[in-house]
């Protein structure tokens, strides 16, 4: 797992385990990504995939965020999973 700060105007930063995705999870994970950011009927859906997807948060956790801390979240996953690898 790896573990992310999610930060934003709203409120207060939280932590967050990300967990670490193979070649076919990132494919995979992106695919979601890509419907997030391209459906015309909305970002939400989407965006609780991506966390579903990419940690172990149960609902219950993740129904106690705002919809801004949600979209947080799913763009730092993106953020994270992708860019480790430019790191190498």
């Amino acid at each position: 797992m790896i573990k992310v700060t999610v930060k934003g105007e709203d409120f207060e930063p939280f932590n967050i385990e990300v967990k670490e995705l193979n070649l076919n999870d990132r494919e995979e994970l992106n695919a979601i990504l890509y419907k997030m950011f391209n459906d015309k009927r909305g970002m939400f859906g989407p965006a609780l995939d991506v966390i579903r997807y990419a940690t172990d948060m149960p609902d219950e956790q993740i129904n106690e965020f705002s919809n801004e801390q949600i979209f947080q979240v799913a763009i730092e996953i993106s953020n994270i999973v992708n860019k480790k690898k430019l790191q190498k």
